[in-house]
């Protein structure tokens, strides 16, 4: 499928077993039909990752999150953080965050309050690891690539809310697993996201086209 006709429901939907968050958590829809999907150039390589009216400790949350990512899908997301504008604060919906495409590249909203208060670091770390996932999707991996990486993801548990595990997007199913392969963490007694499962394989197996990709 062309990039231009991927679905962008590009939101991470937090689902918390033992700490409801609200009533019906759930994934929100977003996207820009319009909008070309941004390629790294040779200018964002170099200028980092832009954020809007983020207080300093979010800032630096974010940033440690990536710098704390597994070596490989740190410079993956090092080569679209230049194409990244980055706010804090609620996503709407009923998620966590969201990653909507852009003439310019993409905005990221991350809710690091929403996530920090129950999940903690490791919760900030899956939800910066995921919505950044969305971006490497759309910015770099090729289509069969991607086509891929899906094979190797387990089809799900069950088809919670006709969006979650067995129904979760291809979208939603790579950005979970990139968020797993870049925490190096499989996400046991992290109850965040879409409920995809690890892939079959290693994470590290799984993720050796996007090791190569990488460079």
């Amino acid at each position: 499928m062309a990039p231009t006709l991927r679905s962008l429901l590009l939101v991470l939907a937090v689902v918390v077993a033992a700490v409801a968050l609200r009533p019906a958590t759930r994934p929100a829809e977003g996207g820009v039909a319009s909008a070309a999907f941004a390629a790294p150039t040779a200018g964002s390589r170099t200028q980092g990752v832009i954020f809007d009216g983020v207080s300093p400790g979010d800032r630096q949350a974010v940033l440690a999150a990536v710098a704390g990512a597994q070596p490989d899908a740190r410079r993956l997301m090092n080569k679209v953080g230049g194409l990244v504008t980055v706010r804090v604060g609620p996503a709407g919906g009923g998620a966590a965050g969201s990653t909507q495409p852009t003439r310019r590249g993409y905005d990221v909203v991350l809710d690091l309050a929403l996530v920090s208060r129950t999940l903690g670091r490791r919760g900030i770390e899956r939800l910066v690891f995921h919505e950044f996932g969305h971006v490497v999707d759309f910015a770099l991996v090729p289509d069969a690539t991607l086509a891929a990486l899906d094979a190797g993801i387990p089809r799900g548990y069950g088809c919670e809310q006709g969006r979650l595990g067995a129904c979760a997007d291809r979208e939603e199913r790579f950005a979970e697993s990139f968020a797993k392969w870049a925490a190096d963490d499989i996400g046991v007694n992290l109850s965040v996201g879409y409920k995809v499962p690890p892939p079959a394989l290693s994470l590290a197996t799984w993720a050796a086209p996007l090791t190569q990709l990488a460079g």
